[in-house]
């Protein structure tokens, strides 16, 4: 019984972190469709953790009151998670834009999955499996292939600077969400973690850093045009709130190591929503990718299934939602 569950918690697991990633791949076509109208990234990106922050905070209120507090307790935590994990893979991101084409940069930040596992196995002594490491390397050979990053034009030193910082927030990203969660509720976490998130976008915007620039009323999605208010309230709820809950809930049943796998997932949705919302072309070689990608994540969840089904826990663990 105990076994079943530890399999059926991983499963759960497994598909709020799919669930994460589709949420995740959204934001590049939401973000572009009003940044093509004038709008800095910057500005999306404060305007998107504000809204985050307060459907968050308002959750928390309702449904974790004690966890919202206790997260004064664990207030460096809280600030790190905000700081690096959140504004900082977004910031970061953005800086290296200029300088790199968008698919070099993402397959530097999905490179996350191998600092991931050198940090477990170096630090926590958690030796991944053969599969997991076949399902590693699968994956993110994969996920090169949908990004296409072997077609991208030269490399900038500066721009490969900022991707790389990206990828390290990313990794901190999922060791904090795995850490937390034995404390914090996702809830509770994200509720505080967007909150700094936000206030330190506003202070980046406000000091130069990351310029504010509101642009158009008028967004453009599938070839229609919708108000900019439509994709920037689907940019919140969709791309932030259901995306960093799903993927907290999920680090808390998966594990940093199997979730920053799973979660390469979200460079399949996105080359698929682009396809669908901005017409962008799919070319075989991605799909060949998103293949390699599926195949991957199988192994290395087939992996993490084995070694739940062994191991017999003292206790059940709390399911956190």
């Amino acid at each position: 019984m105990q076994a079943r569950r530890g399999v059926s918690r991983t499963g759960v697991g497994v598909w709020l972190t799919v669930c994460s990633g589709l949420a995740f791949a959204s934001t590049g076509p939401l973000a572009k469709s009003v940044l093509v109208e004038g709008w800095s990234p910057g500005a999306v990106m404060a305007v998107r953790l504000t809204g985050g922050a307060v459907i968050m905070l308002g959750l928390a209120l309702l449904a974790d009151p004690t966890g919202l507090r206790a997260c004064v307790q664990h207030l460096r935590t809280v600030v790190a998670f905000g700081v690096i994990a959140i504004l900082g893979v977004q910031a970061t991101f953005l800086l290296s834009l200029p300088y790199l084409q968008v698919g070099v940069t993402l397959m530097i930040q999905f490179l996350a999955p191998i600092v991931v596992i050198g940090w477990n196995w170096a630090v926590r002594g958690h030796k991944p499996s053969h599969l997991t490491m076949l399902g590693a390397a699968l994956a993110l050979g994969g996920a090169a292939l949908v990004i296409d990053v072997f077609g991208a034009g030269g490399l900038n030193l500066l721009g490969i600077g900022w991707a790389a910082l990206s990828m390290l927030c990313n990794a901190a990203f999922f060791l904090l969400s795995e850490r937390t969660s034995d404390r914090l509720s996702p809830v509770a976490l994200l509720g505080s973690g967007l909150t700094v998130a936000a206030m330190a976008a506003w202070l980046a915007g406000v000091a130069g850093v990351l310029p504010l620039v509101f642009g158009g009323g008028t967004a453009t999605l599938a070839a229609q045009h919708i108000p900019a208010a439509v994709s920037l309230a689907l940019l919140v709820l969709l791309s932030t709130v259901v995306a960093y809950l799903s993927s907290v809930a999920g680090a808390a049943r998966l594990g940093s190591t199997l979730m920053s796998l799973v979660l390469l997932s979200e460079v399949l949705f996105a080359v698929v929503l682009a396809w669908l919302l901005l017409g962008e072309s799919i070319r075989p070689v991605q799909l060949a990718g998103g293949v390699l990608v599926v195949a991957g994540i199988a192994l290395a969840r087939g992996s993490a299934g084995r070694r739940a089904a062994e191991r017999v826990p003292d206790a059940a663990a709390p399911v956190l939602t």
